[in-house]
């Protein structure tokens, strides 16, 4: 049950008021320049704490703002380091780049302002900081992977993220040292890859990543690009079997986002984005 707040009672009140009364007499009767002194000094006292404060909570509000942008630019850094790696090792296999070299596009930061109450969490409420004009399916990342995609488009601020561990996600990957294609998926509470030959080469410790490689979705007939980049990190290969009796390998996966708790998420915004969504295109979650 909630307490009514406290009152302040009569006492109090008369006392605060003889008090204030008393110093304003003591100020008029001192002379001109010591009264100003003297006003002076307990106006510091009386105001300083407050501004302490309130200084104080502008410098922690705009320290968050500047670690934000830091994460998003090294999150940048390392992105195009990894693409460049990438690209190295796709002319070492003598394969040429067949899909997307790696990462291009701008990270906008974005604030996690609500979540999905459940026991398996599947879908995010985020927040940018800036008018930004996004579309469903755009890639959703955190700070050490991939996260999930665009949903619903709230507004120019406001979204909603589909979670890589919803029930019916799918996306399509790649081993990122051998070039091997699949498509990951949850199932049972873990992440599985399905599709990938039982002789094929897939060793514990791989990296996952996102091949780039077009989804079917319902929102095909729009002709609307939904793939996601190639090259973003997904996870890494935890278990891996070849039974007998089955075409395809047994694949799991320790992916690199958590999905439990995120504060900051970068969304991939192509750089050629410039006409903003509208509102409805997808139906609410």
């Amino acid at each position: 049950m909630l307490r009514r707040p406290a009152e302040v009672s009569t006492n109090v009140a008369w006392a605060v008021l003889v008090v204030c009364v008393g110093l304003s007499i003591l100020l008029l009767s001192l002379p001109k320049e010591n009264s100003i002194r003297v006003a002076d000094r307990l106006g510091l006292i009386l105001t300083s704490p407050y501004w302490q404060v309130r200084n104080f909570g502008e410098d922690v509000l705009r320290t968050r703002d500047e670690n934000t942008l830091l994460q998003e630019r090294i999150l940048s850094l390392e992105l195009m380091a990894q693409a460049n790696e990438r690209m190295v090792r796709d002319a070492g296999r003598m394969a040429g780049p067949a899909l997307d070299v790696g990462f291009s596009g701008e990270l906008v930061p974005c604030r996690v302002i609500k979540r999905q109450r459940s026991r398996f969490a599947t879908m995010i409420k985020i927040q940018s900081l800036e008018p930004v004009a996004w579309q469903p399916w755009q890639p959703v990342l955190s700070g050490k992977g991939y996260l999930g995609r665009l949903r619903t488009v709230i507004n120019d601020h406001e979204a909603w993220v589909e979670l890589l561990s919803a029930p019916d996600f799918a996306l399509g990957i790649e081993i990122d040292r051998t070039g091997l294609l699949g498509v990951l998926h949850p199932r049972s509470g873990r992440f599985v890859v399905d599709m990938v030959g039982r002789d094929e080469d897939v060793k514990v410790g791989d990296l996952i990543i996102t091949s780039g490689i077009a989804e079917v979705r319902e929102q095909a007939a729009e002709n609307r690009d939904s793939s996601t980049l190639r090259g973003f990190p997904v996870g890494v290969v935890s278990q891996v079997s070849s039974p007998s009796e089955m075409i395809f390998k047994e694949i799991i996966v320790q992916p690199t986002a958590q999905f439990e708790y995120n504060e900051t998420v970068f969304v991939v915004v192509p750089f050629f984005s410039e006409t903003p969504p509208e509102e409805g295109q997808v139906p609410a979650p």
